[in-house]
């Protein structure tokens, strides 16, 4: 960090301004997480489209030194959205680059099902990417070491581009899509912890990627309201015209009770990245 003295200037900014976290997870369906035991490598790895994200990841030293002298690399899968439970499969290719070929419109379209085989338990990615952000690359990077040091370590990996530089570390759980932001090892440690009861911790979640912006304001809200803890996101329906900036969404709480959830666009300057300037930063919030 000292290199870097402005390094958390953006993350710092966010925490002292209580800028809410929730309804800035990036929006996928399904994950692929690519194991690239040298670095971020290729860039082209590292894309989003039809509904599929994929980023790339690094173990800990010690997996890093299993993997090179298998000479094989791990891909996990985690369908998030639109199945009746989430699901995470790992599967192993010679090199990091075959995933550049694959065509992620057959994969989101059941092609996912074909890959490896199911893998029961949680994993955690932290953004480490310091290429992208300076407050991910360090306090990332920091934080994914504290928890390799502990039990966790072979479920957790640091990754490429996870969003919302402004609240590193942020991190993403899978296979069930939830992001959070703000953690420090504690907090990331309770992911973990409490998906292993099914449950998700509030203070920190940014959002459900198998969500609508919107959509994920309106269910935190709804988690508030009727403190559901769940992993799987509460069904959202969304009206009107998010153009008009107002929109109404229906949220099914646990229980068959519909929750009607008004929500209105904000357009703020935020400092987004380390060393920029302020830019417009659009968020949907609950309407009174």
């Amino acid at each position: 960090m000292s290199r870097h003295p402005d390094g958390a200037r953006c993350s710092a900014l966010s925490a002292a301004d209580a800028e809410p976290m929730v309804g800035t997870a990036p929006r996928a369906d399904l994950w692929v997480v690519v194991e690239h035991p040298d670095g971020w490598g290729d860039a082209s790895l590292a894309r989003s489209a039809a509904g599929v994200r994929v980023v790339q990841a690094r173990s800990s030293p010690a997996d890093t030194a299993v993997t090179r002298a298998a000479g094989r690399v791990r891909v996990w899968v985690a369908r998030v959205g639109g199945a009746p439970e989430p699901e995470l499969r790992v599967g192993h290719v010679p090199d990091p680059a075959e995933v550049a070929g694959w065509d992620v419109g057959e994969l989101a379209h059941g092609g996912w099902r074909r890959w490896g085989q199911p893998d029961p338990q949680p994993l955690l990615l932290v953004c480490a990417n310091g290429r992208r952000d300076r407050c991910c690359g360090h306090a990332g990077g920091r934080l994914a070491h504290e928890l390799w040091r502990g039990r966790a370590a072979g479920r957790v990996l640091t990754s490429t581009h996870l969003g919302g530089h402004r609240f590193a570390p942020t991190a993403l759980l899978l296979p069930w899509g939830v992001l959070h932001g703000r953690l420090d090892a504690v907090a990331a440690r309770g992911l973990l912890d409490a998906a292993q009861d099914g449950t998700t911790p509030v203070g920190t979640l940014r959002g459900h990627s198998a969500l609508e912006a919107p959509a994920q304001v309106a269910e935190a809200h709804a988690r508030g309201r009727s403190g559901y803890r769940g992993l799987a996101p509460l069904p959202v329906a969304l009206d009107g015209d998010p153009g008009e900036g107002r929109l109404t969404a229906t949220v099914r709480l646990p229980t068959g009770t519909i929750l009607g959830v008004p929500l209105v666009r904000e357009v703020q300057a935020r400092v987004a990245s380390c060393g920029k300037d302020p830019e417009p930063i659009t968020r949907w919030t609950v309407d009174g």
